[in-house]
C-alpha cells in the first residue's frame, strides 16, 4: 500500500492592495476573498503570499496556487474563513461527478460514490471519526472541529480509481488501494469488497489508514500546513489499522492493537537492519523514498513501542510536532532535538529496548 502524503511548503501571494501586510508574508490573512483564475472561480482564505505566488485555502478545504497576475475580478467576501456547509459541499460534488454517482453525507463527511449499496460509506467514515477523536481526546488532545466537510470519493473498481488519479496528475504505484491527497484534502479509494462480492473489510486497512491521515490533519493532531515527520504521520495511521484502535466493539488487549502485517515486515528486515536506523528514521524522510517497506514497518514499530511504553511522552511529542508553525521548515537537527526532549538522546539504548519489545509481541 502506498500512501500519497506530501509535505507542503509552498509560499503564495496576494495583491498588495488587498492586504495590510508586506508582499512577502505568511498569514493566514484576516479575510476571505473571491477571485477568478482562467475559468476557475476560487473563494477562500489567503494562507501565505509573495509578490510572485498566492496560496488560498478554498472553502472546500483544497489548496489553490497561482501567480497573482492571473487573478481577475478579486474581492473580499468575509472577515474570517468559513468552509462550505455539508449541504453546500454535497451540492458541489453532485455537479462535479456524473449521473452515475450519488452523494451521501454524515455529520462530518460528504462521500461521492456510485449509486446503490455504496451509500453506506458515509456512516463508515463517521464511525471511524468518532473512534479516532475519542482515542485522542482521552489522551489529552484539545481537538478542533474540522473547518470544512471531509470529502471521500469511492470508485466502483480499481480501473476507475486509477483512471481518475491519472487524469488529475497523481501517479499511483501498482497495488495502491487508496490515498489521502493533502492538497485537495480528499480521500480517494475503490471498494475492493464490493468489487469482489466480499465483506467491506477487504479494503479496511487502506480505508482506516487514509481516514486517519485526513481526520488527524483536520482536527489538530497533525498540522496540515507544517512539515511533519513522515515516520510519525505514517506510524499513527498504521497503528489505527489494528481493529483494537478503530473498532469500539473489539476487545482491549495488546494483541488487538498490534498491526501484524507491519510486525511481520519488521521481523523480516531485522537481520539486515542497520545500527543507526532510528536516527535515520527520525531525522529525515529519505528512507521512505529509498527503502519504503522497511521505513513503513520501522515507523509502525517505533510508534507502537512509544505509545505502549511511554504513552504520555508520545502524546506530548505528537502535540508538540502538531503545533509547529505553518509553512516552517523542519531541519534534521530540530527533529532530533524535539524527539530527544521526550525520549532521550541515547538511541543505542532506545533501539535495544525497541527490539526487545518487538521480540516479546505475540
Amino acid at each position: 500500500m502506498k500512501c500519497v502524503y506530501q509535505c507542503l511548503g509552498a509560499a503564495l501571494c496576494l495583491l498588495a492592495s488587498d492586504l495590510a501586510q508586506p508582499l512577502d508574508a505568511q498569514g493566514p490573512a484576516p479575510f476571505m476573498m473571491l477571485t477568478h483564475v482562467g475559468n476557475q472561480e476560487i473563494e477562500g482564505q489567503p494562507l501565505t503570499w509573495t509578490k510572485d505566488e498566492m496560496l488560498i485555502m478554498g472553502r472546500d478545504g483544497g489548496l489553490y496556487t497561482f501567480p497573482p497576475k492571473y487573478a481577475e475580478n478579486s474581492k473580499k467576501t468575509g472577515t474570517m474563513f468559513r468552509g462550505y456547509s455539508i449541504m453546500e459541499m454535497r451540492a458541489r460534488l453532485r455537479e462535479e461527478f456524473d449521473s452515475s454517482f450519488d452523494v451521501s453525507h454524515s455529520q462530518h463527511f460528504v462521500v461521492a460514490h456510485p449509486k446503490g449499496v455504496w451509500s453506506v460509506w458515509a456512516d463508515r467514515m463517521e464511525s471511524f471519526y468518532r473512534s479516532f477523536t475519542h482515542y485522542m481526546a482521552v489522551r489529552g488532545f484539545d481537538l478542533a472541529d474540522p473547518q470544512v466537510p471531509l470529502v471521500a470519493v469511492v470508485f466502483r473498481n480499481k480501473q476507475e480509481y486509477y483512471a481518475h488519479a491519472a487524469k488529475g496528475g497523481t501517479e499511483l504505484q501498482p497495488g495502491t488501494l487508496g490515498h489521502y491527497d493533502l492538497s485537495s484534502n480528499r480521500i480517494f479509494l475503490f471498494d475492493a469488497g464490493m468489487e469482489s462480492d466480499q465483506d467491506w473489510t477487504a479494503s479496511i486497512d487502506t480505508i482506516i489508514h487514509e481516514a486517519t491521515h485526513q481526520t488527524a490533519s483536520n482536527v489538530g493532531v497533525h498540522r496540515r500546513f507544517a512539515e511533519q515527520p513522515r515516520w510519525l504521520v505514517e506510524g499513527l495511521a498504521m497503528m489505527f489499522e489494528a481493529r483494537g484502535l478503530w473498532d469500539p466493539r473489539a476487545t482491549h488487549t495488546q494483541r488487538d492493537r498490534i498491526n501484524y502485517g507491519r510486525l511481520d515486515d519488521f521481523r523480516y528486515f531485522l537481520d539486515s537492519r542497520p545500527a543507526d536506523m532510528l536516527p535515520k528514521l527520525i531525522s529525515s524522510d529519505t528512507l521512505f523514498r529509498t527503502s519504503a517497506v522497511s521505513a513503513y514497518c520501522e515507523a509502525w514499530a517505533l510508534s507502537f513501542f512509544l505509545c505502549e511504553t511511554r504513552p504520555k511522552e508520545y502524546c506530548d511529542y505528537l502535540q508538540r510536532v502538531g503545533a509547529r508553525k505553518a509553512f516552517s521548515k523542519y531541519s534534521a537537527r530540530s527533529r532530533m532535538a524535539d524527539f530527544a526532549r521526550y525520549f532521550g538522546s541515547d538511541f543505542t539504548q532506545l533501539d535495544a529496548e525497541l527490539k526487545r519489545f518487538v521480540a516479546e509481541l505475540k
